[in-house]
């Protein structure tokens, strides 16, 4: 029997081993050895979510003797493993509470802030607290005022079902080590809580605030946070925010911004006149004109990133950027008719949305490659290949990913498809397709090869789609083992894809070189959600 050498690494290397393990892995060791049960209780990071320790059925009432005793682990193992890290004189890197399972806070709340006192105590860096938020506030959970003295917190992630009451106003916030802020779904029990709070945080870098809510001081009136104003925050490099109004950012070295308005909201106010040094911009439900659009890419001239969704009020968006790298493009509206883009440098041009906008380059790089997404029908396959030239020049065009429903339709509109000699040629065509029988196949079949150009198609085995058998029938008909009937049977010309042929197939990185060995893989896959696909190289 080999000798246990792991053991005997110091407790600093056992320590980061723990550290890159999961957490229910990591808490397996301690039952591995005596040595190892030590390590386990040691190790400065306490991370615990009640699903690990509730799996009771939905329906059980939590008065149940069973659910209850369940909670009283739960609550037991926290409290056993804070107190050996406080006893040793240990500190406290990291604690992380997850409280998903229908718990009622109130019946738990003296128990986090007892945690949250030891760990502030005992030199805790981040602290995460992830409760449910219920539709009753008055059961949120108050947070304690002995995190207002966690001097050593470089992080403060606080989601769902929290509230903090106007005591924070009054009390002398200590966060001077603090780096990353984030608040989603909290309560604040006042005006200027918020504002407090991060202005209490000279070295923050990274600012997430998401959903957040006010409620008005004796009374029941809860409102969404309005306005949110930023200033003398000299080393803040990332925000994240979602659902609020007005936005004003005075943050000079901020390099990367998400904002994401309520889709309700039909008017925002977005200032950003001296982030000058923005690399990375993300907007979400801006209903703007295009001329506010430009102003902005005027004003923000290091722009490497930008993503726009849903963002446009106009049939028309200008995009310029002289330093502009990575483009993605939203929209799902029928108003947008046209977008021009300027920026030299663009490597990269994502589009999601419907077929109808024409996209066109005025300056482009060599390395510049257009990637489009779109959900179709039927109603859709003239348009397809219009949307192709619509693209200005074509041969920026590299991916194609379609998600088709009602595919038995398409038999039904082939009618007014028109074949031409000259299609555009795509890298890669991705393929989801809602397949109910196997009527449909030869002419959708048709329709996308006399449509493009593909080098490669990709299938999703994804089991929803229920592809298997389209791909074998896909294969079979271009290696020629299957006729069907197209549009060249009624023509003096021959369609240009019964030249096509299925070169190589792969699939995680292993080729498939016939028919049996694909259908052999195709039926040994199991049911999976996960989105994953196969690969048919094709050549003329």
């Amino acid at each position: 029997m080999e000798m246990d050498r792991i053991s005997f690494l110091a407790k600093a290397i056992l320590h980061d081993i723990l550290g890159r393990l999961p957490d229910k892995d990591a808490a397996r060791t301690s039952v591995l050895s005596k040595s190892w049960s030590e390590t386990w209780f040691s190790f400065p990071i306490l991370s615990a979510c009640t699903e690990n320790f509730f799996s009771l059925p939905r329906t059980l009432y939590k008065e149940h003797p069973l659910w209850l005793s369940k909670l009283d682990i739960f609550i037991g193992y926290v409290g056993k493993r804070l107190r050996r890290l406080c006893d040793q004189g240990l500190a406290v890197k990291e604690l992380k509470l997850n409280l998903q399972y229908r718990l009622d806070h109130m019946h738990v709340s003296h128990h986090v802030d007892q945690w949250i006192q030891m760990a502030a105590e005992n030199g805790v860096e981040v602290l995460e607290l992830h409760l449910v938020a219920s539709g009753c506030m008055d059961k949120w959970y108050n947070l304690p005022l002995c995190v207002a003295e966690a001097k050593t917190l470089t992080k403060l992630v606080l989601i769902g079902g929290i509230r903090l009451d106007p005591a924070f106003l009054k009390h002398s916030l200590k966060f001077f080590s603090m780096r990353t802020l984030s608040l989603s779904c909290v309560l604040f029990g006042g005006e200027g809580i918020m504002e407090h709070f991060i202005s209490h945080c000279p070295l923050i870098e990274h600012l997430t605030l998401e959903h957040l809510t006010l409620n008005f001081l004796y009374t029941f009136r809860t409102v969404w946070v309005k306005s949110l104003s930023l200033h003398g925050l000299q080393k803040l490099k990332r925000v994240d925010v979602k659902g609020i109004q007005e936005v004003y950012i005075d943050a000079p070295n901020l390099e990367d911004l998400s904002y994401r308005a309520l889709p309700t909201d039909r008017s925002f106010k977005l200032n950003l006149d001296s982030c000058t040094n923005l690399r990375c911009l993300s907007l979400c439900h801006l209903m703007s004109p295009d001329k506010w659009l430009l102003e902005l890419l005027y004003k923000t001239p290091f722009l490497e990133s930008l993503m726009l969704h849903n963002c446009c009020s106009s049939e028309r968006i200008n995009i310029s950027g002289p330093q502009l790298k990575f483009f993605t493009l939203s929209h799902f509206y029928d108003n947008l008719k046209e977008v021009n883009i300027d920026a030299p440098n663009l490597l990269s041009c994502d589009y999601m949305g419907i077929d109808k906008p024409v996209i066109s380059f005025q300056r482009i790089s060599d390395q510049l490659e257009v990637n489009a997404h779109m959900h179709i029908n039927h109603r859709h396959l003239s348009r397809l290949r219009e949307f192709f030239q619509n693209i200005k020049p074509q041969k920026v065009l590299a991916s194609l990913s379609l998600f088709i429903f009602e595919p038995l339709s398409i038999s039904e509109s082939l009618g007014i498809l028109r074949i031409s000699s000259s299609l555009p040629s795509i890298k890669c065509v991705e393929l989801c397709v809602l397949w109910d029988n196997e009527a449909p196949y030869f002419p959708f079949m048709n329709w996308l090869l006399s449509s493009c150009f593909p080098e490669s198609i990709s299938f999703s085995l994804r089991s929803y789609f229920k592809m298997k058998a389209f791909i074998v029938y896909f294969y079979e008909m271009l290696m020629g083992s299957k006729k069907g009937k197209c549009n060249c049977c009624s023509r003096s010309f021959k369609c240009w894809w019964h030249g096509l042929k299925v070169v190589k197939i792969t699939y995680l990185e292993r080729t498939y070189e016939n028919v049996e060995d694909l259908k052999a893989m195709l039926d040994a896959l199991p049911e999976f959600d996960a989105e994953e696909f196969i690969t048919f190289g094709l050549e003329l």
